[in-house]
């Protein structure tokens, strides 16, 4: 399996972002120990999430999509930046549902309704940009597209997937979004909304074809220009100098609980699950900079 991520333009009109993650997904599922629903979340939002990514303008602006519809898979988060490095983890990994009404995973009782949709967009300004919609349906795809209507005003076509194999890994992961630009013609928009049941022919193709095949394919007769490619790769920038920041922000008595209960700490990454530890006279020193910190607050 091979990792991309293809930009085109439909008609010179209408954007496409279209990805294969089928590698990033069985690596997530590897890494978080899923259950096969817990694999099918973890999947379809990070393809979501690397679509948006890709739309960012500059190296240092990062997006993270945070997914909580109040079912029993919790909160799923996936971030990243403009180079497509993303990470992704879900609180409830373990999580299982019986068969939807028409058989299935039951994705959208997993995930819930009764949450929301919220995209986090860092772009080095004072503050980042937050926008926060209604959960849908919990099938992730339909909820991003519900948060780029009323967030961002712009309407879109987003198309996600995570099909597995009989073994429950991963067979293939992806996903489409498409995106009409300003002054896109009625006849652009007609023709697009006319595929749609090819749109959701993409993760089949995607057992047979290349991405960029797969766009010439779905919008057959359509003006198709591939305007970049690039490699995807779920990869977490966690280290133990950011983790100390973390520990140094719990506080004085946190901390000095930590160093009289347990002789030291093991920190666990939420993403990677790399598990770091610290002494007890790591802790000590990171107690005298929390002390230090709230002296300065003072």
């Amino acid at each position: 399996m091979s990792d991309i991520l293809v930009k085109a333009l439909l008609n010179n009109e209408a954007a496409v972002y279209a990805c294969d993650i089928s590698a990033m997904a069985e690596y997530a599922r590897q890494v978080h120990n899923t259950l096969p629903i817990g694999t099918i979340i973890l999947g379809r939002t990070m393809a979501a999430a690397t679509m948006m990514c890709s739309t960012l303008k500059n190296k240092q602006d990062r997006l993270t999509l945070m997914i909580n519809g109040g079912g029993p898979a919790g909160t799923v988060i996936a971030t990243g930046g403009a180079d497509l490095k993303i990470k992704a983890y879900l609180a409830n990994p373990d999580v299982d549902m019986p068969p939807a009404e028409k058989g299935g995973f039951d994705i959208g009782g997993a995930v819930g309704k009764k949450g929301f949709v919220t995209v986090i967009k860092d772009m080095g300004l004072k503050e980042p940009f937050i926008g926060k919609t209604r959960v849908v349906t919990g099938e992730i795809g339909e909820d991003v597209a519900q948060y780029f209507l009323l967030s961002e005003q712009q309407p879109s076509i987003v198309y996600v997937n995570t099909w597995l194999e009989t073994d429950m890994s991963v067979l293939n992961a992806g996903g489409l979004i498409i995106t009409p630009m300003p002054g896109c013609s009625e006849k652009t928009l007609a023709d697009v909304e006319s595929r749609i049941r090819e749109i959701t022919n993409y993760a089949v193709y995607l057992m047979q074809e290349s991405v960029p095949d797969i766009i010439k394919k779905i919008f057959n007769g359509m003006e198709v220009k591939i305007l970049d490619e690039q490699k995807p790769a779920f990869e977490c920038d966690c280290s133990k100098e950011r983790l100390e920041e973390v520990v140094v922000s719990l506080g004085e008595e946190e901390i000095e609980d930590m160093i009289q209960k347990e002789n030291g700490a093991q920190i666990t990454c939420h993403f990677c699950n790399k598990v770091y530890e610290f002494s007890a006279d790591e802790l000590r020193k990171l107690l005298s900079y929390a002390r230090q910190s709230e002296g300065t607050d003072a």
